[in-house]
């Protein structure tokens, strides 16, 4: 018991926002049905006797709202929800609801004691059937039986739509857990891919001038370092993600020496546009590896953020294209790419990709945030 009340407590004060709207529509839903049915003695020439049923009607509101936060969401959360398959809690939660139904209603009728509420007790009622007044009274047990069984029937409903509720936020927790899952196994997977590029042009240069070669190990050591730092966190802003692919670049400047050619634009607007990491690495490097580095004749790289409307910019990665590449790619870099863009940012990306004879170009529009 001690156990249950301090997870009570320790609940009660916390909850989400969706949580705490959810609550204020149910409430006012509550106290909306409670004024139509005590319309008739609303519409009574006293007011103060009209009045007197508003408050009542607020501290009911107040019972229920307390008591489904209090007692009723701890049981659900931590006892039915953890064992929602099999039937005796359930049944034990029935019984449960039976009984805090009850108190709600002997509440409500201890209200009615108060000097201020007493004209507020409905113990008679009388309607005609067939032409003849029919009156009906009611004892203060079948009034707290009567009162019982309404408040059964609000909290049952608060109950399956908390729990409804619930699963979906359970639903989609899971979902997110797995597409971060899928797009850190992604991440992962351009790892190889690009430590053999990288250290391809570091060999290369063991054998033309090793003061080069020791000074680019320690901007490879740079790269890798950024490189692990960004598998830590899926996404990066254009500026972080520049400062990765510039290392590279001045890796594979020294190797291409005046074979490569490059131009950078990024707009100062779109520098702080969130990607999924090492988006410009994989285009950067793939634009090398396949359209310049085959190539014996110079060849350039640009590079292009721009944004184009209140909603999207641009980044687009071209390069110069003659001879076909010795390498067999097999595409998956930037089909993987492509499918981590979809998975952080949303099917609006737009993703173009346009092959001519003497260049290729990767157009996206991202949406801007």
């Amino acid at each position: 018991m001690s156990d249950f009340l301090s997870r009570a407590i320790e609940l009660s004060s916390r909850f989400s926002r969706a949580y705490l709207l959810g609550q204020l529509i149910f409430i006012t839903l509550f106290f909306a049905s409670y004024l139509v049915m005590m319309q008739p003695f609303l519409e009574l020439a006293e007011t103060s006797l009209a009045s007197r049923f508003v408050i009542r009607g607020v501290i009911d509101c107040a019972n229920i709202v307390l008591v489904t936060h209090l007692l009723l969401r701890p049981v659900l959360k931590y006892y039915l929800l953890s064992v929602s398959q099999k039937l005796l809690p359930a049944l034990w939660s029935f019984l449960y609801l039976t009984a805090l139904s009850l108190f709600c209603s002997a509440i409500s009728m201890l209200t009615t004691k108060l000097d201020l509420l007493k004209t507020t007790q409905i113990d008679t009622v009388s309607f005609n059937h067939q032409n003849q007044q029919v009156l009906m009274e009611f004892s203060q047990f079948n009034q707290w039986l009567l009162g019982g069984f309404n408040t059964l029937i609000v909290l049952l409903g608060w109950s399956l739509i908390y729990l409804f509720w619930h699963g979906l936020q359970q639903k989609k927790l899971l979902q997110q857990q797995m597409q971060q899952a899928q797009i850190q196994q992604l991440t992962y997977q351009l790892s190889p891919h690009f430590l053999f590029n990288a250290l391809n042009s570091v060999r290369a240069l063991i054998f033309e001038n090793q003061q080069q070669a020791a000074q680019t190990v320690t901007q490879l050591s740079e790269l890798l370092r950024i490189h692990l730092q960004s598998q830590m966190r899926p996404v990066a802003t254009l500026a972080e993600e520049w400062q990765t692919a510039e290392f590279y670049l001045q890796i594979e400047q020294v190797r291409l020496e005046q074979r490569l050619e490059t131009s950078i634009e990024l707009a100062d607007d779109c520098l702080t546009q969130k990607l999924p990491a090492l988006t410009l690495l994989t285009l950067i490097e793939n634009a090398i590896k396949h359209g310049i580095s085959p190539n014996a004749e110079p060849g350039w790289l640009k590079v292009k953020a721009e944004k184009i409307s209140h909603s999207f910019w641009v980044l687009s990665v071209s390069n110069s294209y003659k001879a076909a590449s010795p390498f067999k790619g097999t595409g998956s870099s930037l089909a993987n790419l492509q499918q981590r863009l979809q998975l952080q940012l949303g099917y609006s990306v737009r993703w173009q990709q346009t092959k001519t004879e003497h260049q290729f170009e990767l157009r996206m529009e991202l949406p801007y945030v």
